[in-house]
């Protein structure tokens, strides 16, 4: 998919700022560490998870279909311990054969895939049988109100958020695709406005 001079040349800049910030590392830190075999990393944005990886990953794999990330995420790759390699493709079409990883990480990547449901099947598909998906994704909250705001932003947002959505059900979708969640937290992120910051965790594997 073509991708504009916002979508570039800006958006990377906006995501890098919002994603260095404070109350992520924890959680990514604790969704990372239990990455392992042969890791595909879906929407590597600019980089902001490399260090967080742990040093037994073998390999690391990490696509985005933004080439306006790339600069940013490369200046990250020497502040992890584990190798990368970056390849610009699109969740929906994985340039990769079937069972060819151990695990399979997204992280605020899911609002804004396009056909999620086919991304989802995707990761299926290379992923090994008892393979995981771990996942940090922000989402539909449970509370009517704030969803009434997601619902009325969204279609704003996603063009200011270079397709992201604020009102999916993240771990409902994930488990329509044939994924099973075997753990999940739900929760608002402290210091983020509400519409913006109810957060899917957990891990899903290939039955």
């Amino acid at each position: 998919m073509k991708r504009g001079w916002y979508s570039r040349r800006v958006f990377p800049k906006l995501l890098n700022w919002s994603m260095v910030q404070s109350g992520f590392i924890p959680l990514r830190q604790s969704l990372l560490a239990q990455a392992s075999g042969a890791v595909l990393e879906i929407g590597f944005g600019t980089g902001a998870n490399f260090k967080f990886y742990p040093s037994h990953v073998p390999s690391l794999t990490a696509i985005d279909p933004n080439p306006g990330m790339v600069p940013l995420a490369r200046s990250h790759l020497a502040e992890g311990v584990v190798s990368v390699h970056l390849a610009l493709a699109s969740a929906e079409w994985l340039p990769f054969p079937s069972t060819s990883f151990d695990t399979v990480v997204s992280t605020m990547t899911l609002c804004s895939v396009p056909h999620l449901s086919k991304a989802l099947q995707e990761m299926l598909r290379v992923v090994k049988l008892g393979g995981r998906l771990l996942f940090l994704e922000h989402g539909e909250s449970p509370d009517r109100s704030v969803r009434r705001w997601q619902d009325g932003l969204t279609p704003v947002w996603k063009h200011l958020g270079d397709g992201c959505h604020l009102n999916r059900p993240i771990a409902e979708v994930i488990q329509e695709q044939c994924w099973k969640v075997t753990a999940l937290d739900r929760f608002y992120l402290p210091g983020v406005p509400k519409p913006f910051g109810y957060f899917y965790q957990g891990v899903a594997v290939k039955s």
